[in-house]
């Protein structure tokens, strides 16, 4: 079981742990959201059950922010060390490849099934994974990662973008997409682009502090946790109650009529999570979370499948309706099936399925360029100091 999980290698390892954390605590929330809302019209339906529909709501304003705040704040060290044009191609291996390879593998999944899965599938959808990716359930997030490093690499390489630039870029485009969603404007693939742009560039701005070593003793603090947990409750708690007062379809409500509120929510409730993780591994603890994290991408591209899978089995062969049964048997296949099919894949050499990205791959470091390229000092964790080949982030 050691080697279907690779938890000996991952734990074993000290690169930056509250990443590993970070990231797994990140995954679990769509995975319960996407296992929530299978569920729908289960029985007697999965929003009938308020508790369990609460958590889900509860997560809405930091969950997908906090995906992009992670990749932002490890995104200037990567382009610094490989240049623009090594940076896109780790892009291209490590995200756009595997968003058109799942995406297609489940959208063809969903047409031979159709009448099964709870999707309404048609050929033009495997355009929409670059077009319209919000019509296709998860992967709007791998194409809207993908185009928002784009215009950060760009931007920072050729128009030596600092980071308050690129926060100023990140606010314009969050204005552009507020103004879309709350008059109902479908812009496509722009729509996630210009929506997270911002929380990528905040990433990247804190970057300094977040990955400075000198700044973990108080991000682990339990002063620190006074300080923002009852905010964190506070802001969160008054948007799930927002969202609650809307129907169902429109448990989105604040993230897509509230813009000014979602900001705020998504900034605390993101600081709080890497609070969190910086616990998690001050102590380490619930070291679980930390497998998780590792596999957080490959648990991304095919959990919906898993969960769909596991969704027709119990109910359609085995005829079982009981929610609280279903969600949290659901929600497990979904993080565990993945991560064993990924070290499968590991083991026999056809890891190419979810990524063109070697596990071991070696950072190259990027050609010399001017002093002027970069215009803020990276810092560097201690033990990725003085070596040009470190593993990428």
């Amino acid at each position: 079981m050691n080697s279907l999980l690779n938890v000996d290698k991952i734990l074993n390892r000290s690169r930056n742990p509250w990443m590993d954390y970070a990231k797994g605590i990140c995954i679990l929330m769509p995975v319960y959201r996407h296992s929530f809302e299978g569920l729908a019209n289960v029985g007697i339906g999965s929003y009938t059950y308020h508790n369990i529909r609460l958590i889900d709501v509860f997560t809405m304003g930091f969950r997908m922010p906090l995906f992009f705040m992670i990749a932002g704040a490890f995104a200037g060290i990567s382009l610094s060390r490989r240049g623009f044009g090594g940076y896109m191609n780790g892009r291209l291996r490590g995200v756009f490849y595997p968003l058109m390879v799942w995406g297609s593998i489940q959208i063809t999944l969903q047409l031979i099934f159709a009448g099964t899965v709870n999707a309404h599938r048609e050929p033009f959808d495997y355009l929409n994974l670059i077009l319209d990716p919000r019509k296709l359930e998860q992967f709007w997030y791998l194409n809207a990662l993908f185009f928002i490093s784009f215009i950060y690499a760009f931007l920072n390489w050729y128009a030596k973008f600092k980071p308050v630039h690129q926060v100023m870029t990140g606010l314009v485009f969050y204005s552009i997409a507020s103004y879309c969603h709350i008059h109902d404007i479908n812009i496509g693939f722009l729509s996630g682009v210009t929506f997270y742009y911002l929380f990528f560039a905040v990433g990247d701005a804190l970057h300094n502090l977040i990955l400075d070593e000198k700044n973990h003793k108080w991000l682990s603090s339990f002063r620190t946790t006074l300080i923002i947990l009852p905010i964190f409750i506070a802001i969160e708690t008054y948007c799930t109650i927002v969202n609650l007062k809307h129907p169902e379809e429109q448990d989105f409500y604040v993230q897509h009529n509230r813009q000014d509120i979602f900001f705020f929510s998504a900034l605390i409730g993101g600081a709080f999570m890497i609070h969190l993780s910086f616990l998690l591994q001050r102590f380490n603890i619930l070291r679980f979370l930390r497998v998780i994290g590792y596999h957080a991408l490959y648990i991304y591209l095919a959990h919906l499948i898993v969960t769909a899978g596991t969704r027709i089995l119990l109910v359609k062969v085995f005829h079982i309706e009981y929610i609280p049964f279903l969600l949290p048997t659901i929600f497990a296949a979904g993080i565990i099936v993945p991560i064993i099919f990924y070290n499968i894949a590991r083991i026999y050499g056809f890891t190419w399925i979810f990524t063109l990205r070697e596990e071991s791959s070696q950072a190259k470091p990027a050609k010399p360029t001017s002093a002027a390229y970069f215009t803020r000092e990276v810092m560097l964790p201690k033990e990725n100091t003085g070596n040009s080949n470190t593993t990428r982030p």
